[in-house]
């Protein structure tokens, strides 16, 4: 069965000779010319229909009524073909044909076709298997129907799609209407999303009508379901339907109430699920690196709606930092249970592996209570904690601003509540940026803060056990107060009195009083008088006596 039909040609035939120049008319066979159009007789002087006629180079169709077909869509048999205005057939050439079903939904202006060197158009056969049967012109690859249609958008079983969803059950792109070349490489293509609410909240690249991003590898299947694909040398990430990462992306699930109510967040194991990728221009992956940005609504709900941004670093895989103290370039940082960069003085729980605390993991960031705020709440904070501090499961650490979080080290001066206070943190060793603990070149350091005396008071009697421990720090009368339970009166020859001295003789067992100056340093030995001109005498840093002089 034969069938023509007659359609406008977009495109323009090439330049052949007029069917006039080509042809030879004879008396009763061969080309004739009738009532304005072309015919061809045979030998039995029939007039031929529904074939082929060669007339030099060129092939030329006669339709059912024997008249030379143009500008038309030739069906002969399973094969579509296309004759020109001089009614050659076409070959190794795109032809652009007006769609009788323009303006119908989903229905295009035209179709194309491509008709190969023997004049058929290329088309998908009917047995094929796959998604598409892709054909190369002019070095790029194509797709077309059983109706020799080539295909554009997103193409699935071997037809366009065009319901909202396509670019989800789709693997293969192959650009408009008027393009259909497969995507290979980036494509920038407009999509809708019914289900954008599910996604993270507020960021405007999840509304339901998005222009995203996609990667097509050169088989054309989009890339899907990855984390770190690297392409030019930049890692990228593809969800499930091929879109390209932007923001927050963790592969831990977070549709279910526990985490949208924030009940995971904190929880450093989940937090270190968590990359974060660039914008939807770009989407790179940050890896193995610092970025500064507002937390995600399941990373971190109540900073994400304060929006306010925070410093992070990814490893090599692109996940979060969480929970430890990591070297980087040479520093050390620490990191909170979500991932944010600690910054300022704090005190960290360590976690114990064996009989010893390690820096690498961090049980807990101890210092969002206020516990303590000033001086005196830290001092009385380490003392109630003081064998946490001393078994290493509690350390001070003094971290750099907000935007700079490197560990300090040595001398530093932190400020508690707008007082300026002098700590100590350990230079070297498996306690690297700790604050000293106990006694350190004959000073007194608590939970890494100097012990030094009130300037008032000038100096000030520090009684440790012997362990080191702080009993008490006190002024030097409040210190006989406690620890003094007789006094000595001493006369001049006129026989007034002198002073009185006094001894700590009812310091606890194995304890020792000290004196200590406004600098922090203890007197080793000579005589020392506070604002109360109390008398201190000394010998090899312990106190000998104490006078009162009239």
């Amino acid at each position: 069965m034969r069938k023509q039909t007659k359609i406008a040609a977009l495109i323009s035939a090439a330049a052949v000779l007029s069917v006039g120049g080509a042809m030879t008319a004879f008396a009763a066979t061969g080309w004739q010319q009738e009532n304005g159009t072309w015919v061809y007789y045979n030998r039995n002087e029939e007039k031929v229909t529904e074939q082929w006629q060669k007339s030099g180079d060129y092939w030329y169709y006669l339709d059912d009524n024997g008249e030379m077909a143009v500008d038309s869509l030739i069906d002969d048999n399973d094969d579509t073909y296309y004759v020109d205005v001089n009614g050659v057939m076409v070959t190794n050439r795109w032809v652009a044909v007006d769609n009788e079903n323009a303006g119908d939904e989903n229905e295009p202006n035209q179709w194309w076709y491509y008709f190969g060197a023997n004049g058929k158009a290329y088309k998908r056969n009917d047995s094929a298997s796959g998604d598409v049967s892709l054909k190369t012109i002019n070095g790029k690859k194509y797709t077309f129907n059983t109706d020799g249609k080539m295909q554009y958008g997103w193409v699935k079983d071997g037809e366009t799609q065009y319901d909202d969803n396509a670019w989800q059950d789709s693997q293969y792109y192959f650009g408009d209407e008027n393009d259909g070349a497969m995507a290979e490489g980036w494509k920038e293509i407009a999509i809708r999303d019914d289900q954008a609410t599910d996604a993270q909240p507020g960021d405007n690249y999840w509304d339901e009508d998005q222009t995203r991003w996609f990667y097509f590898k050169a088989s054309g299947k989009k890339e899907k379901d990855q984390t770190g694909k690297t392409i030019n040398g930049r890692k990228y990430g593809f969800d499930e339907y091929g879109r390209m990462n932007a923001g927050w992306v963790t592969q831990a699930t977070t549709s279910n109430t526990s985490v949208k109510d924030g009940g995971k967040q904190g929880i450093a194991t989940y937090s270190n699920s968590f990359m974060n990728y660039s914008t939807p221009e770009d989407g790179a992956r940050y890896t193995k690196g610092w970025f500064k940005v507002t937390p995600g609504y399941y990373l971190q709900k109540d900073k994400y709606e304060d929006g306010s941004d925070y410093w992070y670093y990814s490893d090599g895989n692109g996940k979060l930092v969480t929970n430890q103290i990591k070297t980087i370039n040479g520093k050390k940082y620490a990191f909170d249970n979500y991932g944010r960069m600690i910054s300022g003085f704090v005190v960290l729980q360590m976690q114990q592996t064996g009989t010893a605390y390690s820096q690498k993991d961090i049980v807990d960031k101890l210092d969002d209570e206020n516990r303590y705020d000033t001086a005196d709440n830290y001092t009385r904070f380490v003392q109630a904690n003081d064998s946490l501090f001393r078994s290493g499961e509690l350390r001070a650490y003094y971290f750099g601003s907000s935007d700079d979080g490197s560990m300090k080290t040595g001398k530093q001066s932190v400020d508690l509540d707008g007082e300026k206070v002098t700590f100590e943190f350990e230079k070297n060793g498996s306690k690297k940026g700790a604050g000293l603990i106990g006694m350190n070149d004959h000073k007194l350091y608590i939970g890494g803060k100097l012990t030094t005396a009130d300037s008032d008071n000038k100096i000030e009697v520090v009684v440790l056990n012997s362990n080191n421990q702080l009993i008490t720090k006190s002024s030097v009368a409040d210190a006989l107060a406690s620890y003094s339970t007789s006094a000595t009166q001493h006369f001049k020859s006129n026989g007034d009195l002198d002073y009185t001295e006094y001894k700590f003789n009812n310091l606890p067992t194995g304890a020792k009083a000290y004196v200590v100056n406004t600098t922090g340093a203890m007197v080793k030995s000579g005589t020392k008088k506070d604002g109360d001109d109390y008398k201190v005498k000394t010998s090899n840093y312990t106190v000998d006596w104490v006078r009162l002089e009239e």
